[in-house]
């Protein structure tokens, strides 16, 4: 198991992300997982970094990565209470210019985990996403 923490996290967005798909569990899954992975936690980590805390608020993140038969992958932070999986899916039917920004990153991370949680404990958020590993030799 990977633990880490960061702190501040402003600007921090592709520290966050190496470390997480450096780690052992990450990096020794397959190349599609690892892209997959990659995909839910860079929008996770934007998102966090960009949004949870008000302006000039130094803001944690911990990250928790697991491997057994799945990757699990924890994120907690302090920011304000934000469920992305409450939030209203875009509409994809609508053209790229008519299309409002916001809401297809989280889109594509749920459809392409196995599993995708969001807890409020403690004053944190806490989303884990999950992803089932299917074929290690690519």
């Amino acid at each position: 198991m990977s633990k880490f923490h960061f702190q501040p996290i402003k600007g921090q967005t592709r520290t966050i992300l190496s470390a997480v798909l450096k780690s052992p569990e990450v990096s020794s899954c397959s190349l599609k997982e690892i892209l997959l992975l990659r995909l839910a936690c860079e929008e996770i980590i934007t998102n966090v970094v960009k949004y949870a805390y008000p302006e000039g608020a130094d803001g944690f993140m911990d990250i928790e990565i697991q491997k057994a038969d799945s990757i699990i992958i924890s994120f907690e932070d302090g920011g304000m209470p934000f469920n992305p999986l409450e939030q209203k899916n875009p509409d994809t039917t609508l053209s790229w210019k008519k299309r409002p920004i916001g809401g297809l990153g989280i889109l594509l991370t749920i459809r392409k985990m196995d599993d995708i949680r969001y807890s409020y404990i403690n004053n944190k958020n806490v989303l884990t996403i999950e992803k089932v590993i299917r074929d290690n030799n690519q």
